[in-house]
């Protein structure tokens, strides 16, 4: 697998976002198939963790790069960290994630979303796919949501700016594949990651002390563990490159449920779920 994977792509991958959680996961099954991994993010500590335990249990190279994705420097931040490396395998994982009325929050909480979630990502994948594409080879993970197939109460700017994601990956797919670069948009649903617990406990969500807890209203999934939600992109990658691949298999229902239901009756149905979660 590590010498498949070593040819067809390169010999080094990128996460961005890449110190904890889904990020974390996604690395790990990098490096299992045996790439070297760059890891980027905000926090040096956590990425070196992140790395160290790489280096300890893959027996690869693993080096990390704090850097500001919001930048419009990043990719100068990115190509400085990789210290003439190419990057082969890239994962787009950062996002901010803005919680609460539209109208409440600050402009400045929706504009930071949009550079991280849209600008950042734009910025990178051009580069970085300009690059791949005269190697003639190489991949390219756009981390997208459930909550890009609808607007979505109190997470408004972020769902949107996920569904510009979404859309990106899915274009890349085609204009990457005619140079023999797999590209997908990656659509993740409730992942049981250390941000998620964090905005439970902040918000006082239904998930602030345990994945699994009694009582769980009709209908509301039990968080994914962010390792089984890197291992399906891998296991799917690993057999073909498809436009959209779900984090979750389950979610491939979620999704068509909540695209071809009446737009109105799903927009309630999710803003429900939203005051279940919290309230």
């Amino acid at each position: 697998m590590a010498a498949d994977y070593r040819e067809a792509y390169g010999d080094w991958g990128l996460v961005l976002g890449g110190s904890e959680g889904l990020g974390r996961a996604v690395a790990h099954q990098m490096a299992k198939r045996g790439l070297n991994v760059a890891l980027a993010a905000r926090r040096q500590g956590p990425l070196e963790e992140t790395a160290r335990a790489i280096r300890e249990e893959h027996g690869v190279k693993a080096k990390t790069i704090a850097l500001d994705l919001v930048s419009q420097d990043v990719v100068n931040q990115i190509e400085t960290g990789m210290e003439g490396e190419d990057v082969a395998f890239l994962m787009y994982n950062a996002a901010a994630e803005p919680y609460g009325s539209f109208l409440d929050l600050d402009i400045e909480e929706h504009l930071f979303n949009i550079e991280l979630n849209c600008s950042s990502v734009t910025r990178v994948a051009h580069h970085f796919g300009r690059k791949l594409a005269e190697r003639g080879k190489g991949g390219l993970v756009i981390a997208s949501s459930l909550a890009a197939a609808v607007g979505l109460d109190r997470w408004i700017t972020y769902g949107a700016a996920k569904a510009y994601d979404n859309i990106l990956g899915q274009g890349l797919w085609y204009e990457l594949g005619k140079h023999n670069v797999g590209a997908c948009s990656f659509m993740i649903g409730t992942t049981w990651t250390e941000s998620l617990q964090r905005t439970q406990k902040k918000l006082g969500g239904v998930f602030a002390e345990t994945r699994t807890p009694d009582g769980l209203p009709e209908g509301m999934a039990i968080p994914q563990l962010p390792e089984e939600a890197a291992e399906n992109l891998f296991n799917q990658i690993d057999e073909e490159w498809l436009p959209v691949i779900y984090a979750n298999p389950d979610d491939v229902a979620r999704w068509n449920g909540m695209v071809q239901a009446p737009l109105p009756a799903v927009i309630r149905m999710a803003a429900q779920m939203q005051e279940a979660w919290y309230e």
